[in-house]
């Protein structure tokens, strides 16, 4: 099924592909093989891709998203949930008002999620907001000055950086710990309540507690607590208020 032109879809289901090039509309729930926009698409139901889901234009959908991939390098809006099997591709924007959950997310992009974030892995090199938790086995977040806030962050493997691209009014100085954890090159991201995982590096963050296992506070970051198990470095340029060994 194509749409180049001006065109709508009914509800239902179609054991095909859809391409929307032109302006689409689809008037209720659909499922289908795949979509791909590269148009202006509107949906008034929930959308189910047994196959990938991709948006290069502008996209808006009033209810939930399932797919097995999704990726967009144009303007995804859903007003509802968000659920991806594989992987999510971020390259231009994209906005959930529910929770997304996904195998794993990869944004270059812009990300603004209003309720939970879930997947195995997650790697943020753009704008990101989540009004929830962000929760992952991997997460991995380089700063450019505009990366916005989470509500809190659970995770196994948590790294925090400032992308060694973009310039800074002052260099980062870097401690052998922080170094070693984030084996990365090298504005605060605000995370409101707390970050929490096995192996914490992070720099150019403000929140109120940080607890791991192993945990590295780099430069320019605005801590109340810090509480660790095992072992810690604290870059002398950050402002910590407490340090426990639990």
């Amino acid at each position: 099924m194509n749409i180049s032109g001006s065109g709508y879809i009914p509800a239902g289901e179609y054991n095909e592909n859809i391409s929307i090039s032109g302006s689409g509309k689809i008037n209720g729930n659909l499922r289908c093989l795949s979509i791909s926009c590269s148009g202006s698409t509107k949906s008034e139901g929930s959308v189910f891709c047994n196959g990938d889901f991709k948006c290069s234009s502008s996209a808006h959908l009033k209810k939930e998203l399932h797919a097995k991939n999704i990726t967009t390098s144009g303007s995804l809006r859903v007003e509802d949930n968000i659920f991806c099997e594989n992987i999510v591709r971020v390259a231009g924007g994209m906005v959930c008002k529910g929770k997304l959950k996904s195998g794993s997310v990869s944004c270059a992009g812009s990300i603004e999620i209003s309720g939970d974030l879930e997947a195995e892995e997650f790697k943020s090199a753009g704008k990101l907001i989540c009004g929830g938790l962000l929760n992952a086995e991997k997460i991995s977040i380089s700063l450019d000055g505009t990366s916005g806030s989470v509500g809190s962050i659970g995770g196994s493997e948590i790294k925090i950086y400032w992308d060694p691209k973009k310039p800074r009014s002052k260099k980062l100085g870097r401690m052998p710990l922080f170094s070693k954890l984030v084996n990365e090159g090298t504005g605060c991201f605000v995370v409101e309540e707390q970050i929490e995982g096995d192996m914490v590096a992070i720099e150019c963050v403000k929140t109120p507690k940080v607890v791991g296992r192993v945990v590295a506070i780099g430069a320019d970051c605005e801590i109340d607590l810090v509480q660790y198990t095992e072992e810690i470095e604290v870059h002398p340029d950050a402002k910590v208020g407490k340090i426990e060994k639990i």
